[in-house]
């Protein structure tokens, strides 16, 4: 299992923990953040393109069609094979779209030079028929169009509403293994829309059926990337073996939305969140000083860790915009991973994110006693879930 950096705004955050500190394997690249022609200049931030591009996959994130027009920020419409860019007629047929799923993917290939394509693929709402239709069509034409040397995966964007309905995702997976299919693998991309004031969803449907989606494709051996990853994908993990995992600094990158692709959105200030591994879950930087004052700082904080050292400090200046908060997510979420994935064997495994569950719902109740009570996103809304979950399995 390797981790990548999904990676946007504020690049060099992902690309100094890749360098300096070894977080992660490699990195996908966003293009709603990095213009056409950004790759090149001899350098990014520093470091050789060439190098960062030897580790990069790149999304071209067809996932709102024309309707990305409607972004002012993004760069998508930057590339001229882009949805957004080709948005003069009223609706955008099958054939075009199809055109320019071609041309992005000649353009990674001839353009960037990777080795790995993320063919892209648009976020399909309303007609799932269609959707399946542009997959079948493009993996005829990739029959004839392969290139030596180059793996490809097809971009599986999947609405919420379709992933907690059993029976879409068995016709979805029905076509996906289908003999014929010539993807090295998919790159999946899944709508979770959590509760109000949680970070992640607790569905027992989106569990369960995003954890089929992972198994039956490993099982027909095709390759999965798990994209726009939040730490949820511990879950995932612990039942199957995925052979990349995204981490993200923003919220934007750890949870899909569609929004983020057809509407203009801003996120409002933030001093910030404290990953803990302890606890299993993001903490609000404004209950740290509760905890400091009641002597839980102990408790929550993440040991063998620079960066959680950095920002635990008494005083520390918390800000969502300095780089230490975001590198002690990726560095906590990465050794997780790392951790879980080196148990080879699967009952095994998911005994042993159980094991951190229940430890995780002590530290809650050590916390508890000493008069530290959690709210909103900080609480432990979702480890009950989480081991029920992995109990059926």
């Amino acid at each position: 299992m390797k981790v990548l950096h999904l990676t946007g705004h504020f690049q060099k955050w992902n690309l100094d923990s890749y360098f300096q500190n070894s977080i992660g394997d490699g990195f996908v690249f966003c293009a709603y953040s990095f213009e056409e022609g950004f790759f090149a200049k001899d350098k990014v931030n520093g470091y050789v393109t060439d190098e960062i591009l030897a580790h990069s996959f790149f999304d071209l994130q067809y996932y709102g069609k024309k309707e990305g027009g409607n972004i002012q920020k993004g760069k998508l419409g930057t590339y001229p094979f882009h949805p957004t860019a080709n948005a003069e007629s009223e609706e955008q047929t099958n054939v075009l779209i199809e055109s320019l799923i071609k041309q992005g993917i000649t353009y990674q290939i001839d353009n960037l030079g990777l080795k790995n394509v993320i063919i892209p693929n648009y976020y399909e709402n309303e007609r799932p028929n269609d959707f399946i239709a542009i997959i079948k069509s493009i993996n005829k034409w990739l029959t004839a169009n392969k290139v030596d040397g180059i793996k490809y995966f097809m971009t599986l964007p999947i609405a919420n509403h379709t992933i907690i309905d059993e029976a879409k995702i068995d016709e979805l997976l029905f076509h996906l293994t289908d003999l014929p299919i010539v993807f090295d693998g998919y790159y999946i991309v899944c709508e979770a829309k959590p509760d109000a004031r949680q970070k992640i969803s607790t569905d027992f449907k989106y569990l369960r059926n995003l954890a089929t989606i992972f198994k039956t494709l490993k099982k027909q051996k095709f390759e999965t990337i798990y994209a726009y990853a939040n730490w949820d994908a511990l879950v995932f993990l612990s039942l199957t073996d995925i052979d990349y995992i995204t981490i993200g600094t923003y919220e934007n990158l750890r949870n899909f939305t569609i929004k983020r692709f057809t509407t203009q959105e801003d996120g409002g200030p933030s001093k910030g969140w404290y990953f803990s591994e302890a606890l299993l879950n993001f903490v609000k930087a404004q209950f740290l000083d509760l905890i400091r004052n009641q002597k839980g700082i102990d408790i929550i904080k993440n040991e063998r860790n620079v960066f959680s050292d950095a920002i635990l400090v008494e005083g520390y200046p918390w800000s969502n915009q300095k780089p230490e908060v975001h590198k002690n997510y990726l560095l906590t979420i990465t050794r997780l991973l790392k951790e879980l994935a080196s148990e080879k064997d699967l009952e095994k495994r998911k005994k042993l994110l159980i094991a951190k569950i229940d430890q995780a719902v002590k530290n809650y109740e050590q916390l508890e006693r000493l008069h530290i009570t959690l709210t909103d996103e900080s609480k432990n809304y979702h480890l009950g879930m989480w081991k029920s979950f992995l109990l059926t399995q």
